[in-house]
This record gives C-alpha cells, structure tokens and sequence, in this order.
C-alpha cells in the first residue's frame, strides 16, 4: 500500500512539473530593416508585431537584443525603448528632430534607457523583467503589441532580434483529478482485498 501511494504521489509530482515544460521560443526581428535604418538621430521608430500566443502556452521570458550596437560618436546619447500596447505591423519612422527625452514617454512602459553608449560595437540584451512580462501578456490579447525606439544621437547596429520564450500553462484540475482517481482505485482496490 505505501508503494503505491508512493507511486500516486510520485505521479502526480510529475505531472504538476511536466505541465511548466518549456514550450516554445519565437523569434522576431523587423522588417524590411533588421537594423531600424540605423536607428537615426532624427527619428524615432514603432515596430508592430501582430501575434498571437498559443493556447495553452504563458510567457515564462522575453528578451530584446542590438547586435554590435554603437553610437556614431562619442557625443553623450541616449536610446529609449519603449513596449507599445499597439502599433501598426511592421517597421514604420517618423521625424522628431533629435529632440531631448522620450518621444513615446506616455505611452506604454519604459524596457530600456541607455546613457552614453559607446562608440565601440557591443551585444546589448534588454531582458524583461516579471512586470514587463505581465504586461506583455496584457497587450497581446488583442494579437499585436509593439516597440517603439527613440535614438537622441545615431546608432549602428547589426540587427535587432525581440525573442519570447513561452511554457505549457499548467491544468491544475486535471492534475488534482488524475491525482483523486488514482487514490480513489487505491482505495478500492484496499476494500476488494479486505
């Protein structure tokens, strides 16, 4: 009897564990500029991605990342990212003539404010902390979120990627009723053998 309630435990164990098994990640990277044009000091860009998470699938990581990112110069600069509840799909600019501080500061939430980036080419990984991860999950249930960048200088780069990596949601009644049956065959069976 204790083998088998070992078992049930054990079983149920996994089953609550396998239900947070990674699931997916998908990759993102705009278009038709990988790079956002260079992330110009006179515009300022959204990139809107229309998706839909998977059904039965969460958000466990996100991660937004500049490939040998580097200001032009070694002027002071600043780069603000900002995630969008919505934005038309794909890459779009306009002009907002290098002026000083956040063009999309009301909007949305802050994911990133680099100071003085450098003029050497570095790897730049925005990684989303829990509450920008929740908020992502609340601006996809409509199928499109965005990013919006504002460069107060001009940057290279050799390309922008946004990675999400998702998880099975776990069923927690389905694990408590597998779990409950099983305990119920074990008492049965107990009371058959009596």
């Amino acid at each position: 009897m204790k083998k088998l309630l070992r078992f049930v435990f054990a079983t149920a164990l996994v089953f609550s564990f396998g239900g947070w098994a990674c699931a997916a990640t998908y990759i993102f990277e705009p278009s038709p500029s990988s790079d956002l044009w260079d992330l110009d000091h006179y515009k300022y860009y959204t990139w809107g991605i229309d998706w839909t998470l998977p059904q039965g699938e969460t958000i466990a990581a996100a991660a937004l990342s500049f490939d040998n990112i580097r200001n032009y110069n070694s002027d002071p600069n600043d780069l603000y990212v900002q995630l969008l509840e919505s934005a038309n799909n794909g890459v779009a600019s306009g002009t907002d003539n290098q002026a000083s501080g956040n063009y999309f500061e009301n909007q949305g939430i802050q994911l990133y404010h680099g100071i003085d980036l450098s003029d050497t080419s570095q790897d730049i990984d925005v990684i989303f902390n829990t509450g920008q991860i929740s908020t992502l999950l609340d601006y996809l249930k409509d199928g499109n979120f965005g990013l919006g960048f504002d460069p107060d200088c001009h940057f290279y780069n050799d390309g922008t990627i946004l990675t999400v990596n998702t998880v099975h949601t776990p069923i927690p009644g389905a694990i408590f009723l597998f779990g409950s049956g099983l305990i119920g065959l074990v008492g049965l069976r107990k009371k058959l053998k009596e």
